[in-house]
């Protein structure tokens, strides 16, 4: 359980270092709308019990997690 909290962590860093790179592109949201359609296909076709996609499952729900967070925090950011 500690071990998936820190991949999830781990991801959500990197996810936002990605956005934060992103940033100076047209289109930085993109970054986020691709992570986030690929954490839902890995969702849709886990098969369950299978050890190697719950990995990359955890990977890429924290990097669309930190991607998204990064992005809020930037707009509300602007905003204020």
């Amino acid at each position: 359980m500690f071990s998936t909290i820190l991949i999830v962590l781990i991801g959500c860093a990197i996810g936002a270092y990605i956005r934060h790179e992103a940033r100076e592109n047209r289109c930085p949201w993109l970054v986020t709308a691709v992570l986030a359609v690929l954490f839902l296909a890995l969702t849709l076709l886990k098969p369950p019990g299978q050890e190697f996609f719950a990995i990359w499952w955890a990977v890429t729900g924290g990097l669309a997690a930190g991607s998204l967070l990064y992005g809020a925090v930037t707009c509300v950011r602007r905003n204020v």
